[in-house]
């Protein structure tokens, strides 16, 4: 269900910043950000799901 939720939050926040068009500088900014917060989820839950 939690990773429902992020992936959720992801989407909206991505619709959000398009939608309103905001800084282009800060939509990249944002991007990677996003990018890099959802490449470290998803190596925590492959390294949970190996450790069980």
């Amino acid at each position: 269900m939690t990773r429902l939720i992020a992936i959720a939050l992801f989407a909206v926040l991505a619709y959000l910043l398009l939608r309103y068009r905001t800084n282009a500088q800060f939509q990249k900014w944002v991007a990677i950000v996003l990018s890099g917060a959802l490449l470290a989820y998803i190596a925590v839950v492959m390294v949970s799901e190996l450790i069980r």
